[in-house]
């Protein structure tokens, strides 16, 4: 996360214990939480104000998720809690072209995805960036609001540190695409991605290898030092980042949620609860 969830999100919070927001939910439900389509709250937050913030008595629900390899803090007030997640991450060297770390599968894809025409391309066409996203989540029945979706992307393309990517094929269709952004700590992360469905086997896969290609090599290039794919609790998503040869990464998400709400959302909401 960076400066550009502040602008398009004005009225969030930003202080020493990250970035967060005040909502209003389905049935009257008051929380705070992490704000839409970041990873985190940012980078080093204080461990006494993340205390301050669980202990708040105006919010019904709390979801904080905090940054990689974070321990959450010790003595978590009554009925909050922390659930174990994880992201996955590669190490980028200077100088180095990113793919030799790849495992042969991976370097073939690319290979492969070259020798059939597909090229890549910066794009700060931020309609079609959307509409990738949103196709992707639509077809696993993901809900996204994509007013706000456009709002934070016009936003994230003028930071320095972000790069959207569009991967065509040698006809000139857009198969794939994404937005990779930094997070003040020489991380680029994978934000935002989708394609286009594809009736040829295995084309839209390459596509997403050729797109992580020019990423990579594009985060070298601004002088990152992590290559964090963003994580997903999906197994078929982790699955594919693993495969690039990327290490698993603890994280960890602070939740606390009032007693009269637990049970209506550890049925709608079990992933806020552990296992």
């Amino acid at each position: 996360m960076n400066a550009a969830w502040d602008r398009a999100f004005p009225d969030c919070l930003h202080d020493d214990g990250g970035r967060r927001m005040a909502t209003s939910l389905k049935w009257g439900l008051r929380a705070m939480a992490t704000l839409p389509w970041a990873q985190d709250i940012g980078p080093n937050p204080s461990t006494d104000h993340l205390h301050e913030v669980m202990n708040s008595p105006a919010q019904a629900l709390i979801v904080l998720d905090l940054p990689p390899k974070m321990a959450p803090p010790q003595d978590l007030p009554q009925g909050a809690w922390s659930v174990a997640r994880h992201t996955r991450q590669s190490t980028l060297t200077h100088g180095t072209d990113p793919i030799e770390s790849w495992p042969s599968t991976r370097k073939k894809q690319l290979k492969r995805a070259e020798r059939e025409g597909m090229t890549a391309h910066r794009c700060t066409d931020i309609p079609l960036l959307v509409k990738l996203h949103q196709t992707a989540r639509e077809r696993k029945g993901l809900t996204s609001d994509g007013h706000a979706l456009q709002l934070l992307l016009t936003e994230l393309l003028q930071e320095p540190d972000t790069h959207g990517w569009t991967i065509q094929h040698a006809n000139g269709k857009v198969l794939a695409g994404g937005v990779f952004h930094g997070d003040g700590d020489r991380r680029c992360i994978y934000g935002f991605g989708g394609q286009f469905r594809s009736e040829a086997p295995g084309e839209s896969s390459r596509a997403t290898v050729l797109l992580i290609a020019a990423a990579m090599r594009e985060a070298v290039k601004q002088g990152n030092h992590t290559f964090d794919f963003g994580g997903s609790m999906d197994a078929g998503v982790d699955r594919f980042y693993a495969e690039f040869g990327a290490s698993k990464v603890a994280k960890h998400r602070l939740v606390r949620v009032a007693p009269r709400w637990r049970l209506l959302l550890k049925w709608r909401r079990p992933d806020l609860f552990k296992p």
